[in-house]
């Protein structure tokens, strides 16, 4: 029997009637014999390949079968905007079979909220965040309301499991695994991903249902990409706004600060132009997506904010200033594209420098031999079973130390985290104050309150944090986000304040520091702001493709001719410093520049190493090293000590002396044990700089030929 004939007789009717379907597609075919079958599943198709629909159909069948009572089931996206674009589609599905299905986050009206309560419905859309607060809130009955819940669908699940937002959702689906009394099936949709199993296994958690890959075969993807190479921001906006005339184009950028900039190189240029970037308001960002979705001659100039299935009509082309920091990241984009009958995926990036045409380039190398990164969850995650404390103490009421690790146990990035651990973890938390223990029971301690209780626990909702942000408002109309650290580094002795944002500039009229507010009004011209952000690391894969790179033939077809001589420029640069299994040491006019091409995280590490041997500062980045007024075989003599290092030891001592930085909210519940752990978890790859100094020679280069080792 076919998986469409395993389908509730209601829904079929409703798929071949008022949807007009034939037929499934092969992936929907494979996900409703898994889901039916009662597996839990990752479920892999291209953008638009029919994802939502593979997995929401067969949980509607078993809503309808079972006659499950509402909620039934959860439609979780990483982002609001992924679930207001899906909201039409998955109420569609839901009501043609005499069903619902709501839409909740912070933005959806309070009477609507309260009307859901009273009537839920059987399909509820939400995000993590929603999902706590209606945990910890005490206007909600969580209890009852998902006492009936059965399934749970997980879209762009890859995007949650890499960070600690992952972390945070399974803990949440443990939590109501509690309320419900009953194994929630798990099913997670995802495009892009190396290791997909590894996934389903991080999905899995308390669940005893066997688990299922959906993965159909697929015909290779044909993609048409381009390479070039301009010298300025102004020419990578003229030729950006010339492919865009009478088509509609995503320019993906890879700052906020980029998309402002380019945006504003980009006006005036008979394109119409949007900007999309999360310090941009809701409002904003939403308009340009309607905007977008009916016109034909725009573009929106974005970072990874229009990376995930925001569906904005039939897009004619990507466009990529520089390059992503990931082959998965770059799949994700490019696969907005090719969606209509007869056009192909397409890609043109439009590099400002050598390196990240070199970029680029790997990853397009990288991408046609069809590679993509796997993902690695978070392990032990002692910082956020530290928020899942204190969301408990808020939704039991008070819990018991003892009762805390029962709750999320089995939740993935909790398995293994040693007794001690925990232990160490709570008697840190009422050490500090941020919690309080009376009677066996914890509770928010008064530094918790002073921390984490503001704005009725907001501070609680989320796992992930910010740099402290000022509110910008044009009269009462919200424009975006500010970072609070630009506009205090502009307040002095430069005149009046004048930025852009949203693509627009603005005049600053007033800042109150106190409320978070900055007052605007429309200026003529305005500087591009600054927002602090991690370091983008490239991983040891990439690195190793740029490597390559510099060392072989690129297709003539892939290369502009001003990109083929950028190229071929940069191979002659570094001749004699690309060999197989050699990281040479070169002699340069300002001191000594180590080749690793190992990628961010090993060379932080290796540079620390250094450190400690010579006294001098080694600065890492993502393809050498470089120490200033040194020689080879001072250097030589160092990196030829390497080899006896105690890597875990090195890399927990340089976290003990790394300065604090944003790495979690709930860093400061830490002990300096675990915050070390957690340090080196996110900064450093010991097993990767173990691998990398017991495989590599070190010759030393001077004056461009190779002297020794």
């Amino acid at each position: 029997m076919s998986a469409f004939h395993r389908l509730h007789p209601q829904l079929r009717h409703a798929i071949v009637n008022e949807l007009g379907w034939r037929s499934l597609r092969p992936v929907q075919e494979l996900a409703a014999d898994a889901i039916l079958d009662g597996c839990n599943a990752v479920v892999l198709a291209p953008t638009a390949g029919g994802k939502t629909e593979a997995s929401l159909f067969p949980v509607l069948s078993r809503i309808l079968a079972e006659d499950l009572p509402p909620v039934a089931a959860l439609y979780v996206c990483p982002i609001r905007a992924l679930l207001n674009n899906q909201e039409s589609r998955v109420q569609r599905y839901a009501r043609m079979v005499g069903l619902d299905a709501f839409k909740w986050h912070g933005d959806v009206a309070g009477t609507a909220r309260a009307r859901f309560l009273r009537e839920p419905a059987h399909v509820l859309m939400i995000t993590p965040e929603s999902l706590e607060v209606m945990l910890i809130s005490q206007k909600t009955d969580a209890r009852s309301l998902f006492r009936g819940l059965s399934a749970v669908i997980i879209d762009e699940v890859h995007a949650f499991a890499g960070d600690d937002r992952g972390a945070h959702l399974l803990s949440v689906l443990e939590r109501l695994v509690n309320f419900c009394g009953r194994d929630i099936q798990r099913i997670g949709l995802s495009a892009t991903v190396g290791n997909p199993d590894a996934i389903g296994q991080w999905l899995v958690g308390s669940s005893q249902r066997p688990y299922r890959r959906v993965d159909p075969p697929r015909p290779p993807g044909e993609r048409d990409l381009h390479l070039d190479f301009f010298e300025n921001t102004a020419d990578v906006a003229a030729e950006a706004a010339r492919l865009g005339q009478g088509k509609k184009s995503l320019v993906f950028v890879e700052s906020r600060s980029e998309a402002e900039r380019v945006a504003a190189a980009m006006a005036g240029r008979g394109v119409e132009v949007f900007v999309h970037h999360s310090a941009v308001s809701r409002a904003d960002r939403q308009q340009a997506e309607e905007q977008f979705e009916r016109g034909r001659n725009t573009a929106i100039v974005c970072t990874s904010t229009m990376e995930l299935g925001i569906d904005v009509g039939d897009l004619d082309q990507v466009l990529q200033v520089d390059a992503p920091a990931s082959v998965a990241s770059f799949l994700q984009r490019v696969g907005r594209t090719g969606r209509r009958e007869g056009t192909r995926s397409n890609c043109t990036f439009l590099c400002q420098s050598p390196e990240t045409l070199l970029q680029a380039t790997a990853l397009v190398r990288l991408v046609e031999r069809g590679w993509v990164e796997d993902v690695r969850p978070p392990e032990r995650a002692s910082h956020v079973l530290a928020h899942q404390v204190l969301a408990l103490t808020l939704q039991e009421g008070g819990v018991s130390r003892h009762q805390v690790l029962p709750w999320v146990a089995a939740a993935s990035p909790f398995r293994g985290l040693p007794e001690e651990d925990v232990r160490e973890l709570v008697d840190t938390m009422l050490e500090r104050r941020i919690l309080h223990e009376a009677e066996g029971l914890l509770s928010l301690g008064l530094e918790g309150e002073r921390v984490y209780g503001r704005k009725n626990f907001f501070e609680l909702y989320a796992v992930f944090s910010s740099p402290p942000l000022l509110r910008v408002l044009h009269g009462s109309t919200e424009i975006g986000t500010l970072q609070a650290t630009f506009a205090r580094s502009q307040e002095d002795g430069h005149g009046p304040l004048c930025f852009r944002l949203g693509g627009r500039p603005w005049l600053v009229v007033h800042v109150d520091w106190e409320k978070g507010v900055c007052q605007v009004q429309p200026a003529d011209k305005g500087r591009v702001p600054s927002w602090l952000g991690p370091p983008k690391n490239l991983s040891w894969a990439l690195c190793q493709e740029m490597k390559r790179t510099l060392s072989e033939e690129v297709p003539l077809g892939v290369l502009g001719k001003t990109a083929r001589a950028e190229l071929e420029a940069l191979q002659q640069t570094y001749a004699g410093l690309v060999g197989e299994g050699e990281a040479p040491l070169e002699e340069t006019s300002e001191g000594v520049q180590w080749h690793t091409f190992a990628g961010g995280a090993i060379n932080r590490l290796l540079a620390a190493a250094l450190e400690q041997e010579t006294g001098r500062r080694w600065t890492p980045g993502n393809l050498s090293l470089k120490v200033k007024d040194a020689g080879l075989s001072w250097a030589g003599q160092a990196i030829a000590s390497l080899p006896q290092v105690n890597w875990n030891e090195r890399a927990f001592s340089q976290a003990g002396e790394e300065v604090r930085g944003n790495l979690s909210k709930f860093q400061r519940c830490l002990s300096p044990r675990l915050e070390a752990k957690l340090l080196v978890e996110r900064l450093y790859d010991v097993e990767g700089t173990r691998a990398f100094i017991a495989n590599h020679r070190v010759p030393r280069v001077s004056g461009g030929s190779v002297c020794g080792t």
